[in-house]
């Protein structure tokens, strides 16, 4: 009973979101979860946006309307909590990614002649301006769409 209750209320969270996410962006950009310039918008606003999309499309009373409000404010705030522990994960995971290369690095400089150190640094500065160029496509294409 217990396992079928968390099946139902998974099942009604992924649905909601996946609910709210189609209704919020289709064909209008920047009423999503982002605000402008990479902003994140609130817990409180991302959680009236949700409940007002239902209502408009389930004809919400008043009644259930402030109750989904709550239920999604939850869930907004424990999403929040969820990706602020994760970015901050990530952040160390990258410093010591950062760390290995690094230590990596002088270890092979020590082996390279000075002419391979240097063949191997113009094809890593070739492959950092072809990652930059990509990432800028990528951002040029995401503000056209």
């Amino acid at each position: 009973m217990k396992n079928l209750f968390m099946t139902a209320a998974l099942l009604i969270g992924l649905t909601g979101a996946a609910y709210s996410q189609d209704t919020l962006h289709k064909g209008r950009p920047g009423t999503g979860m982002m605000m402008g310039k990479g902003e994140m918008k609130s817990p409180e606003e991302r959680a009236k946006m949700m409940t007002d999309a239902m209502e408009k499309r389930l004809n919400l009373t008043a009644e259930q309307k402030e109750k989904i409000y709550a239920l999604n404010l939850e869930r907004a705030i424990k999403m929040d909590k969820m990706r602020q522990s994760q970015e901050k994960i990530r952040k160390e995971q990258m410093g010591k990614g950062r760390e290995m290369m690094e230590e990596h690095n002088k270890q092979l400089n020590k082996i390279l002649t000075e002419e391979q150190q240097k063949i191997l640094n113009e094809a890593r500065e070739k492959q950092k301006e072809r990652m930059q160029q990509h990432h800028q496509q990528m951002m040029e294409k995401r503000k056209n769409q």
